[in-house]
């Protein structure tokens, strides 16, 4: 295995991409160790944020808040509604499409969820003033929002 002082580790850490994905993976494994026993992923506690935010949302819109691709957001529905945490109703605008509410049971479900997202931001946050958290996010919104811009993408798919 390489020492950490190689060129080739040097060039990665200079890398936007690299530093990006090494953050993410840390940020991903603190929210798998605070939310596992709930059996929750960042993908599922988007999509019950937006519908507790907007109730009513379609599956559509609910997707393309959080960029999951529209043929993706059905089956994390599903999986959500299965669990009792989810209902869907026709629309009353336009019946071919529904409306998503969360259940008593996901009502319950995300006052501990808001607890521990914002255990799990203080966690990851940490290190940064709270000018630092501003600033990153500031940068990260527009890193994202060039990205898209360049490659042309309206909504990237948002994995676990």
């Amino acid at each position: 295995m390489p020492s950490d002082d190689t060129p080739g580790l040097a060039r990665l850490e200079g890398l936007i991409g690299y530093t990006l994905r090494r953050a993410q993976v840390a940020v991903s494994r603190s929210f798998v160790e605070l939310f596992a026993d709930l059996d929750v992923r960042q993908s599922q506690l988007g999509v019950l944020t937006v519908i507790e935010g907007s109730p009513g949302s379609r599956p559509s819109q609910v997707g393309a808040a959080i960029g999951i691709k529209r043929a993706n957001i059905g089956p994390l529905l599903d999986e959500l509604e299965a669990r009792g945490l989810v209902r869907r109703e026709p629309d009353p605008t336009d019946r071919r499409s529904q409306s998503l509410f969360l259940t008593r049971d996901g009502e319950a479900l995300m006052a501990e969820l808001h607890r521990r997202e914002a255990a799990h931001e203080e966690r990851i946050a940490a290190f940064l003033s709270p000018e630092e958290r501003a600033a990153l996010l500031g940068l990260l919104r527009r890193l994202e929002q060039g990205a898209r811009d360049v490659a042309g993408d309206e909504g990237a798919e948002e994995t676990d």
